[in-house]
């Protein structure tokens, strides 16, 4: 249970570090701007709700942000409301912490906008002091502002690049994979059949980098929505995420050209070396998308991918023998596929 526990928790470590050093810099900021705007010794609710808003993945940190200060406004109100007309004391505290709770709920059941909500209408009737109310909520408004300047405007990813970058990592291993089947099948002997074996459970240990991509997507689609940098980008992300829709047929049809490769050289069948340059051309063209993820049409060597693959998908398998020709017959549906990621609408639409 112990084994590889240290690299793992380097590995959480390393993930949190960039935002665990955000969230300190930010409540410096929050603690000194709001003791100069509110001229307080100790405005610590100011970097509290600036940490609270920023700890939440950067997709999260606005809303999170309108639901803190939702929370901590209609926490006020009615604490103030409820100083008015009950008074302060144990039962009225009570009272004001499930009547705040109660109106938010009519917008929102967040524990975030509950809790703020239940401990501003506190912090009024149990201290018994306007002052107190008041002042975190304008703590809250400096943190919550800070937050949403720091997670709309200076600290906010770009939805295509992280989409892109998963796109390339994924791309990158089936490249990898396919240039793995191309030395089995210029190989001869057993040495070929064992080879093509291991490209086939390399690439099919790929799958978490196409679970990453899936994820990428979803968490792009939502910095798409709710940050604005994500809003200039939508229609570039919205471009790539239709072109890569398909990214999952290739990286199986990749793990079963690998399974048919080892197959047929098992069974010590020739393999043409027309077959084996289409193999090795597929990979350059998938390579070549992976260095150019935001690119339709990107090139591959020195024409571009979708002719390359498009040539392929073109060939007959049934013009070889049958060994060959169901090595063929995957590495046909495989280049239908890339040529599916490099089509556009206008390509599309001239295919007969």
């Amino acid at each position: 249970m112990l084994h590889g526990l240290p690299a793992r928790a380097w590995d959480r470590v390393r993930q949190a570090s960039g935002r665990i050093v955000l969230d300190g810099a930010v409540a410096i900021v929050a603690f000194l701007l709001a003791q100069l705007i509110l001229r307080q010794p100790a405005p610590i609710f100011a970097p509290i709700a600036a940490v609270v808003c920023l700890t939440d993945s950067p997709a999260d940190r606005g809303p999170r942000a309108l639901r803190l200060l939702l929370g901590v406004v209609a926490g006020v109100v009615v604490g103030e409301l409820a100083k008015l007309v009950i008074g302060s004391g144990w039962l009225q505290v009570g009272a004001a912490v499930v009547v705040g709770m109660l109106v938010v709920t009519l917008g929102s059941i967040n524990p975030l906008t509950l809790l703020q909500s239940g401990i501003a209408a506190l912090l009024v009737v149990g201290i018994g002091s306007s002052q107190a109310g008041w002042t975190r909520l304008a703590s809250a408004l400096i943190g919550g502002a800070l937050a949403l300047l720091v997670s709309q405007v200076l600290v906010s990813p770009s939805p295509t690049r992280q989409f892109g970058d998963a796109v390339s990592t994924a791309l990158r291993g089936i490249a990898d994979g396919l240039d793995d089947v191309v030395g089995a099948l210029r190989s001869s002997g057993s040495d070929a059949a064992d080879r093509a074996r291991r490209a086939a459970e390399g690439l099919r240990g790929g799958h978490g980098d196409v679970a990453s991509l899936l994820d990428a997507r979803t968490t792009s689609n939502r910095l798409a929505r709710t940050t604005l940098r994500g809003r200039r980008e939508r229609a570039s992300l919205e471009a790539m995420l239709d072109r890569f829709v398909g990214l999952e047929y290739v990286h199986a049809g990749s793990v079963l050209l690998a399974r048919t490769a080892a197959e047929v050289t098992d069974r010590g069948d020739p393999i043409p070396d027309d077959l084996t340059d289409g193999v090795e051309a597929l990979a350059g063209a998938v390579r070549s998308m992976a260095d150019h993820p935001r690119q339709t049409d990107p090139p591959a060597s020195t024409r571009d991918v979708h002719t390359v693959a498009g040539e392929i998908a073109r060939t007959d398998p049934d013009a070889h023998r049958p060994g060959a020709a169901r090595l063929a017959t995957q590495l046909h549906l495989l280049a239908e596929d890339v040529t599916a990621l490099t089509s556009t609408p206008s390509s599309a639409g001239a295919s007969p």
